[in-house]
């Protein structure tokens, strides 16, 4: 290389390392990537999901600007529920403050541009100290910030999947814990904060899985030398502080799940060449589920091989790393799964779409493109054949067209918003008194703004909802007995009512939202009627305030307030001189966590639990079988038992057919059980399936009720099936694992063959000529 060359290389690499410059390229590559959801802020979307989930949006903000209250409580959606405490909520973030100042809507374009300038910079910071080069680092920072996944969260309402570009900062900041830096173990904590109160369901259990390896592949780095303990000290103290600094929204969560869990079952899978599509075939200009959601420039590939010639031990991680994300993206169709495996694990059973991994393997992709190219650029600088001049000048030229590819993919993707035609870009606003109405799952978007709650639910998990909650109501507070007095709203707002009541016996008020137990009255005791909210008086006239003061939305911000008090101490403790965290940081990490145990020991609280049913309403657990139910008392290999069943004789007017069966669940049951169910037809027709790993979409048989006997009611549609008799034969087998099956045996003791027993049988009919 010439010395004007070397010089002009220099100066790229200084330009790269500067703050400002970079940040403006960062922030310029993402206004044109936004500008189409920048234009259009404040725009409805009529994605259903986006619906949902921007309602929650608008009910905090509403809480906040509005009432002048923290969105504790949100009246508005499935007949009122605890907001800390829904997963896919990101009122407990600080971009809220942003949704407070611009407005739910139109901050959500903005929001977006924000993770994107994130997301690069933290990639670069992350890169250039993994591949030793600034300039290598700038290069592949946008094909990893403009991921084609975060331009599809948007358009579908899934904003809070932006978390999964933070993914860099967390790597960053466990390298920095380990060597002991209070910054380092700040960072950490305060991105898996932000990522919790941002609604991560995805990003903080797979940022965690991507931390421990982090922490892994660095203390493997220190194995032999003095640093190993102090790594060790560093990273035990991180992760304290990291659970406390979370407790303000973790805690909710956690009541959450153990009162009403979130269940996916299913066994996803894509073979490698739809992942190739996913990741390398440039998206649509329209479409929801088309190949390139997942849009990642070529590229980056190209510079993997030369980072791997080049450079192949520092080459082996990202490589590895990238390799096992795409198996984990292959799902259930990988053999084995190591997807079906991590699934097994706590927290991780959530998890529904494998093909989210693809977004930590475009990470460790670009980290391979940022390696390949600073091995180029090195090569170019030492060596004086041109060749490695032309190859380095060739890949930075490919790399900046990259930039362009990527941004226009990421621009296709964000057209696939459904956004409704102006005007208006927004629901009207309406000022009434809040009431609760039938509502519509799907079209949340528009109740929040009329001051409408929904009682129609279309949320993910089982929120805890009254069968009493009405939509129709004259009043949303009146007495239970409507003889025994009066009831007057004085005052409303989300997380407090005031009702005066003039009751000439005791009486109980009712008000029209959910029960919680962080409900609390300045008189009388709050009672749950039926899962509704009550509270019982004694005669005479009262003014009965309701104040919403959650356990652990009040317990959990103390705990995490004491965290960063912690932090704040150790950083004022280290100023000035090589302070490490240590021993000493360990015990302050442990004070916050203390504080919480106290807690959980002295303020006791009962749980809010959701009936579980099944899809078509019925309920879970009954006290007795139905006359028409046909015994069939078979006794599997685990403490399973199949009771009976109902299958009908022929399907109804429209082609479904609703089958129960009636299990006992009487011991523990492995995590991979689930229900096979075989339809064989007719001689000549296809064998069809109903096979659930979950009993009436509400818990796996692991998790089932003791010793009650289990109503599972689910329906086929055999519109399109031959005519004739078909079977119906059920077993159980590990749908989460070696898909064998679980022994089975009759009511005689013996086996039964093939480990299943027939329900029953039915008859499709013969299709009519119009």
């Amino acid at each position: 290389m010439t010395p004007p060359s070397r010089r002009l290389l220099r100066a790229a690499h200084h330009a790269a390392s500067l703050p400002g410059p970079r940040l403006a390229l960062f922030g310029l590559l993402a206004l044109v990537a936004c500008w189409y959801p920048l234009s259009r802020a404040g725009a409805l979307s009529d994605f259903r999901d986006s619906h949902l989930l921007h309602s929650y949006e608008d009910a905090g903000t509403r809480t906040l600007t509005r009432y002048g209250q923290l969105p504790l409580w949100n009246p508005w959606s499935c007949g009122g529920q605890y907001a800390l405490g829904s997963p896919q909520t990101r009122v407990a973030s600080p971009t809220l403050l942003v949704s407070a100042a611009l407005g739910a809507r139109r901050a959500e374009p903005v929001v977006l541009w924000a993770f994107l300038v994130l997301g690069m910079e933290g990639f670069f910071r992350y890169a250039r100290r993994r591949v030793g080069s600034a300039l290598g680092a700038l290069g592949a920072a946008p094909l990893f910030g403009l991921t084609g996944f975060t331009a599809l969260s948007w358009s579908i309402g899934w904003l809070n999947f932006a978390g999964f570009l933070l993914l860099p900062w967390l790597l960053v900041g466990t390298y920095q814990a380990a060597r002991g830096k209070v910054a380092g173990a700040a960072l950490v904590a305060g991105v898996f904060a932000l990522l919790l109160g941002f609604g991560g369901t995805y990003p903080v259990p797979m940022g965690a899985l991507f931390v421990a390896l982090e922490a892994g592949r660095t203390l493997y780095g220190m194995r032999g030398t003095a640093r190993w303990r102090t790594a060790l000290w560093g990273l035990g103290a991180t992760a304290l502080f990291t659970l406390a600094a979370c407790a303000y929204r973790l805690w909710p969560l956690l009541e959450t799940m153990r009162s009403s869990p979130r269940v996916m079952a299913g066994t996803p899978g894509h073979s490698i060449e739809t992942l190739g599509r996913m990741l390398l075939e440039l998206p649509a200009s329209s479409g929801h589920s088309n190949p390139g959601n997942f849009f990642l420039m070529a590229v980056a590939l190209a510079l993997v091989p030369v980072a791997v010639v080049l450079s192949r031990r520092r080459a082996l991680y990202p490589f590895v790393l990238g390799a096992l994300c795409v198996w984990m993206a292959a799902g259930y169709s990988a053999k084995p799964s190591l997807f079906a495996g991590l699934r097994l694990l706590p927290i991780f059973g959530t998890l529904r779409y494998p093909e989210r991994f693809l977004v930590p393997a475009g990470l460790f992709i670009a980290e391979l493109a940022a390696l390949g190219l600073a091995m180029l650029l090195v090569r170019a600088g030492r060596s004086p054949s041109p060749r490695w001049s032309w190859g380095a000048a060739l890949a930075c030229g490919l790399v900046v067209a990259g930039w362009g590819v990527q941004v226009h993919a990421f621009t296709r993707l964000t057209h696939w918003a459904t956004l409704l035609a102006e005007p208006p870009p927004t629901p009207p606003e309406a000022e009434r008194p809040f009431a609760q109405a039938r509502g519509n799952r799907w079209a949340q978007g528009y109740f929040v703004a009329i001051n409408r709650g929904s009682i129609a639910c279309g949320e993910a998990w089982p929120v805890p909802m009254s069968e009493r909650l009405r939509g129709d109501l004259p009043q949303e507070e009146y007495l239970e007995d409507a003889a025994s007095g009066t009831a007057r709203r004085v005052e409303w707002t989300p997380n407090r009512v005031e009702v005066d009541v003039a009751a000439t016996r005791p009486a109980v008020l009712l008000v029209n939202q959910n029960w919680h137990p962080g409900w609390k009255a300045s008189v009388g005791e709050v009672v749950s009627r039926d899962g509704l909210l009550g509270v019982q008086l004694p005669a005479g006239e009262h003014r009965v305030v309701l104040r919403f003061l959650p356990r652990s939305g009040i317990g959990g911000t103390v705990v995490s307030a004491l965290a960063w008090v912690g932090l704040v101490f150790l950083a004022w403790r280290s100023r000035g001189r090589m302070h490490r965290l240590g021993p000493e940081a360990l015990m302050v990490a442990s004070v916050p966590l203390f504080v919480w145990a106290a807690l959980l020991t002295a303020w006791r609280e009962p749980v809010a639990r959701a009936v579980p049913r099944n899809p078509d309403g019925s309920s879970m657990q009954v006290a007795s079988l139905p006359p028409l139910a046909r015994r069939l008392d078979v006794r599997f290999d685990a403490p399973v038992e199949l009771v009976a069943a109902e299958v009908p004789s022929t399907p109804d007017a429209e082609g479904l057919l609703h089958m129960v069966l009636y299990w006992r669940v009487t011991g523990p049951v492995p995590r991979s059980a689930g229900v096979f169910v075989h339809l064989p037809g007719p001689e000549g027709s296809k064998r069809k399936n109903a096979d659930h790993a979950v009993l009436g979409g509400t818990f796996f048989l692991r998790e089932a009720p003791r010793d009650t006997l289990l109503r599972d009611a689910f329906a086929v549609s055999t519109t399109d099936w031959e005519a004739g008799e078909w079977k119906v034969l059920v077993g159980l087998w590990h749908a989460g694992g070696d898909g064998s099956r679980i022994g089975a045996r009759g009511p005689d003791g013996r086996p039964l063959t093939e480990s299943r027993v027939e329900a029953g049988a039915f008859t499709v009919p013969a299709k009519t000529a119009n």
